[in-house]
C-alpha cells in the first residue's frame, strides 16, 4: 500500500514542510501547480498532444521559423544534392517541378502606362522591347554567359527544389564591356551565405545567418564569401557585403517570419533513400537468381585450384572435389513487390506536390476525367508558385533591373512603362473537350476571351497583336480562312460559286 506522501506527490508534500516557515513561497508554489495541472490537463483532451505511446515520437518544440531550419537546412540540402546525383526518383521530382512551374520560360511583355514619343519611326515601347530582346533573352543576361532569362528561370527553379532557396546577384558593367544593358545576373548557390555573421552588428542592425536587418526590419545587406566554400579555394572565403538592392532572394515562404528557405525533399528524404534501397535489393535478388552454373566434381582439378573455385556467374562452371559440396542460398520471396512500389510512390508525390501519375510516368487506367482532376489538384499549386514565387520575387527583382538599366542607356522613364510576366502555356488534357469549354464560357459572358488567354499561359496583348497581322495579311492575299468568321469571299470567287449553283 502507498503512504499517504506518495498518493499526494513530492511536490505536495514538499510544501507542507515549506509552509509553516515561509507561507507565501508556499502559496506561490501552489498556484504553480494548479496551472500546471490544468494546462496537462487541457493538453490530454488532444491525443497528439498528450505523452502517450502514440505521440512519442512527434519532435515537440516552440521554435520560430529561423531557428526550426537553423541547424537543419544545410544538411538536408548536402543529402538531397547526394540524392540527384544518385538516386532517378529525386532527379524525376526536380525536373516535374521545374517543368510545371517555369517550363519554357516565364516570359515578359511591355504594356505602355504612359505618352509614348517616336523616335525616327521607332516608338518607345518598341526600343524597350528591343532592348530586352538583345539582353534579356540572350547569353550576355547570364554572368557566367550560359543561358539567357528564360534558361536561368530554370537554374533558379531546380536550385529552388534542391536546397529551398537561391540567390541571384546584380553584377553592374561598363559601357566598354559592349553589353546592350549595363548589368548582367549571377546565380549563387545559399551556401554563399556566410552564416557565421549572426546576431547584434557594429552598426546597430542584426543579421540572421548571413541577411543584414536594419532596426525596422527591412533588409539592407547580404554578406556573401567571394567563393564557394566548397571550393578549392578554401573553406572560409574572404566575405564581402553586398547592398540588398543587388540581391535577390528567393524561397517559398510557407511560415510566418521565415528568413530563409529549405529543400522540398525534406518531407520525403527518408521515403525515397528507404525505398531505393528497397529496389536496389530486389534488383540484387534477381541478378542471383539468374545466376544459374553448372558444378564439375573432379579430384585432380580441385587441388590444382586449392580451394579456389572460380567466380558465380551466369553460365559459369564451378569446379570442386568428389567430397565436396556447395549450397547455394534460396532468399525468401517478397510478394506484393509492385504493389508496395505504387502505394509508397504515391505518398512520395504527394509529399512534393506531384499527381503519382506525372512522378511516376504510370498512366495505367487514367482516362480524361481522372486526368483532369488530377489538373485540377495541381494546377492552383502550380499558380500559386509561378505567381507568389517566381514572378513576386524573382521576376520583380530582374524587371527592377532592367527598367533601371533601360533608363541609364535610354532615358526612357520606367514608370511610363510595366514589364508583365507570363507563364508558360500548360497543355490541355483533351483540347477538343478543353477548348469546346472555353467557347461555351465565352460566349454565355462567365469569362472574356483575355481571360481564357492568360489562364492558358498566353499573354492576351500579343495573341491579339497576332491576330491583327494575320487579319491584314489575309486581305491583302485575298484570303479567306475558316479562323477568321467575319471575312467574305472576294467578288470573283462569289460569282464563280453562283454560277457553279445555276
Amino acid at each position: 500500500m502507498k503512504s499517504r506522501q506518495d498518493r499526494r506527490g513530492l511536490g505536495a508534500w514538499l510544501n507542507d514542510v515549506i509552509a509553516p516557515l515561509a507561507p507565501s513561497l508556499a502559496l506561490g508554489r501552489e498556484k504553480a501547480m494548479a496551472q500546471r495541472s490544468a494546462l496537462r490537463a487541457a493538453a490530454s483532451t488532444y491525443n497528439a498532444a498528450g505523452k502517450s505511446a502514440r505521440s512519442k515520437d512527434f519532435h515537440v518544440n516552440g521554435s520560430d521559423a529561423v531557428e526550426a531550419m537553423r541547424a537543419a537546412r544545410y544538411r538536408l540540402s548536402w543529402i538531397s544534392r547526394d540524392m540527384l546525383r544518385n538516386n532517378p526518383r529525386a532527379v524525376k521530382i526536380r525536373r516535374q517541378l521545374r517543368n510545371l512551374i517555369v517550363g519554357a520560360g516565364i516570359r515578359p511583355s511591355v504594356s505602355w502606362v504612359g505618352d509614348e514619343i517616336t523616335h525616327e519611326g521607332v516608338t518607345d515601347k518598341q526600343r524597350v522591347e528591343r532592348l530586352i530582346k538583345l539582353h534579356l533573352m540572350t547569353t550576355d543576361f547570364d554572368a557566367d554567359g550560359r543561358v539567357n532569362l528564360l534558361g536561368m528561370q530554370g537554374v533558379v527553379a531546380d536550385a529552388i527544389v534542391g536546397d529551398g532557396e537561391v540567390l541571384l546577384r546584380r553584377r553592374f558593367r561598363r559601357s566598354a564591356d559592349g553589353y546592350s544593358l549595363p548589368f548582367q545576373v549571377q546565380v549563387l548557390e545559399a551556401d554563399f551565405l556566410n552564416e557565421q555573421i549572426d546576431g547584434k552588428l557594429a552598426n546597430g542592425n542584426t543579421a540572421i545567418q548571413g541577411i543584414e536587418f536594419d532596426q525596422r526590419g527591412r533588409r539592407v545587406a547580404y554578406h556573401l564569401f567571394k567563393s564557394h566554400p566548397g571550393g578549392r579555394q578554401g573553406a572560409m572565403p574572404a566575405t564581402t557585403r553586398v547592398d540588398a538592392r543587388n540581391i535577390i532572394h528567393a524561397f517559398d515562404v510557407n511560415r510566418p517570419g521565415q528568413q530563409r528557405g529549405v529543400s522540398w525533399f525534406a518531407p520525403v528524404i527518408t521515403l525515397l533513400h528507404e525505398l531505393q534501397k528497397y529496389q536496389d535489393g530486389q534488383v540484387k535478388r534477381q541478378e542471383i537468381a539468374a545466376m544459374f552454373a553448372a558444378v564439375f566434381r573432379s579430384s585432380e582439378a580441385a587441388k590444382e585450384l586449392e580451394g579456389d573455385i572460380g567466380q558465380l556467374a551466369p553460365g559459369a562452371m564451378l569446379t570442386i572435389g568428389n567430397e565436396e559440396e556447395i549450397d547455394f542460398t534460396d532468399p525468401p520471396s517478397v510478394d506484393g513487390y509492385e504493389a508496395f512500389m505504387r502505394v509508397t510512390d504515391r505518398a512520395i508525390a504527394a509529399g512534393v506536390g506531384l499527381t503519382y501519375e506525372g512522378y511516376t510516368g504510370d498512366y495505367t487506367g487514367v482516362n480524361y476525367s481522372s486526368a483532369r482532376m488530377g489538373r485540377m489538384d495541381t494546377d492552383p499549386n502550380v499558380r500559386d508558385l509561378q505567381q507568389n514565387m517566381m514572378i513576386a520575387q524573382v521576376c520583380a527583382g530582374i524587371a527592377r533591373w532592367t527598367q533601371e538599366a533601360i533608363q541609364d542607356v535610354s532615358d526612357i522613364s520606367e514608370a511610363n512603362y510595366d514589364l508583365d510576366w507570363t507563364p508558360p502555356v500548360r497543355p490541355v488534357v483533351d483540347p477538343t473537350k478543353d477548348y469546346k469549354a472555353n467557347e461555351i464560357a465565352m460566349r454565355s459572358g462567365q469569362k472574356s476571351r483575355r481571360q481564357t488567354i492568360r489562364e492558358g499561359g498566353g499573354d492576351p496583348n500579343a495573341t491579339e497583336a497576332e491576330i491583327v497581322d494575320e487579319r491584314d495579311w489575309e486581305n491583302e492575299k485575298d484570303l479567306v480562312l475558316t479562323s477568321n468568321a467575319g471575312a467574305t469571299a472576294p467578288a470573283s470567287e462569289s460569282e464563280g460559286a453562283k454560277n457553279e449553283n445555276r
